[in-house]
């Protein structure tokens, strides 16, 4: 389950083979390089009518689009993960913690939820996130600060679920994904 959810403090999923292939390239938000490739492949892709050197990759003999979004997270391959995190998970993520405080999310990029040490550690989660009590995380969050906790786990962990296709059956658990133990 660690390697589920490798970003932003929650978990979770969308059906990606229901999704629409769209014809428009997904561009990475200003000032954020994470999909940059994605992006760039795809819009190459898009620009040659076919599979764009290094932007898709090969599936024996089959093109997979930027990020593979029709494969699970724990078969992705560290590029197809980078693209994914740019393309389908920052965006949105963004949007909801900017709806949520605009001026306290201002800059959400990458590091706030991987943290300032998010490259050097190859993304990897948990990060450098307030830890919690593995034994109760959502009361321990709670007591630190009772909206944030409600937003992550009435929003955000939902939200995570639906953009990484999986199922929450214990949100708790969901969080150590991302929050460090105590």
């Amino acid at each position: 389950m660690r390697n589920l959810f490798f970003v932003t403090l929650g978990v979770l999923g969308l059906a990606f083979s229901a999704r629409e292939k769209s014809s428009q390239p997904t561009t990475p938000p200003p000032g954020d390089t994470a999909g940059a490739v994605g992006a760039r492949a795809r819009t190459t892709e898009a620009a040659e009518g076919g599979a764009a050197e290094g932007g898709a990759s090969g599936d024996g003999g089959g093109a997979t689009e930027p990020g593979a979004p029709g494969v699970a997270w724990h078969d992705k391959t560290h590029k197809q993960r980078m693209e994914f995190m740019g393309l389908e998970v920052l965006p949105k993520m963004k949007k909801s913690f900017q709806a949520y405080d605009a001026s306290g999310f201002g800059t959400f990029k990458c590091e706030t939820c991987h943290g300032k040490s998010g490259k050097d550690k190859g993304y990897e989660m948990p990060n450098d996130l307030m830890g919690l009590d593995k034994a109760d995380p959502i009361k321990s969050g709670k007591d630190y600060d009772e909206k944030v906790t409600k937003f992550m786990v009435e929003q955000v962990v939902p939200e995570m679920a639906a953009i990484m296709g999986e199922k929450v059956d214990n949100v708790g658990a969901y969080c150590m994904e991302c929050h460090p133990a105590n």
